[in-house]
């Protein structure tokens, strides 16, 4: 890491420019347009998970904060510059609920995750830290937030939406169906969207190609966000972009 970077110590929620993203190594033309916007990648594939769910960085890892937490192993040759590394314990398999141990979202003080799903590990690092836990039905829990900012999201699932609106100040419910996702009938807002900056927000795609593009573009509006679509195809859900390394000024 550069003297002019910082780790992002508020998950999902960078100050400054990002400089560094954990993205699925095989989504090759969306690394390609990362690199071009000067970011580096921590590629990442697991083959313990399903061919559509390897590349999927909201699986394999979860940004708590100054930590970054595992699956059953820390990817080899991976540098992860200033940040302590944690393994769950539960040894994560190709199987719902055992590929989403790590599938859920800190904003700011807020965990979002099913409490069913989820590492345990995770559960205890979070009442222990004072975090308010949101208990959702929804086990991808990553995959179905697209966070703006710390009291605003995006998502396209019912029970994230009905619980998030006594804890956010604007839950944006987007229908499901029109995000790609490999082999599967759809994916999720989450899963295709990462913050680039305080204000950017990527988008692996064309949000024109969502059903809701204008309830979207709103929003977007509303917050002073800059949407950067990094693909000129449909939206597809990758796993989340997930940025990890900041400019510090």
């Amino acid at each position: 890491m550069h003297q002019s970077e910082r780790i992002i110590t508020n998950p999902n929620l960078p100050e400054k420019t990002v400089t560094c993203v954990a993205l699925g190594s095989k989504y090759k033309k969306t690394v390609k347009s990362l690199i071009n916007r000067n970011i580096r990648i921590i590629g990442l594939e697991c083959n313990l998970l399903p061919e559509y769910l390897s590349g999927h960085a909201d699986m394999q890892l979860f940004h708590f904060g100054n930590n970054i937490i595992f699956k059953n192993e820390i990817p080899a040759g991976e540098s992860f510059l200033d940040f302590r590394t944690e393994i769950i314990p539960e040894v994560l398999n190709s199987e719902y609920p055992g590929d989403c141990l790590l599938n859920c979202v800190r904003i700011n003080n807020k965990l979002i995750c099913n409490k069913n799903s989820v590492s345990k590990s995770i559960l205890k690092l979070a009442e222990e830290s004072g975090l308010t836990i949101i208990d959702v039905k929804q086990g991808y829990t990553k995959c179905s937030v697209c966070i703006l900012n710390e009291n605003a999201i995006i998502t396209d699932d019912e029970s994230i939406y009905k619980s998030a609106q006594n804890f956010f100040n604007d839950t944006l419910l987007i229908s499901k169906g029109s995000i790609r996702l490999q082999t599967k009938e759809y994916g999720f807002i989450g899963g295709a969207t990462g913050k680039l900056d305080k204000n950017i927000l990527a988008f692996n795609g064309r949000i024109e190609s969502h059903t809701d593009h204008n309830k979207i573009f709103d929003i977007l509006d509303k917050y002073n966000i800059i949407a950067d679509e990094l693909l000129d195809e449909p939206l597809e859900d990758i796993g989340s972009i997930i940025p990890l390394i900041e400019k510090r000024t």
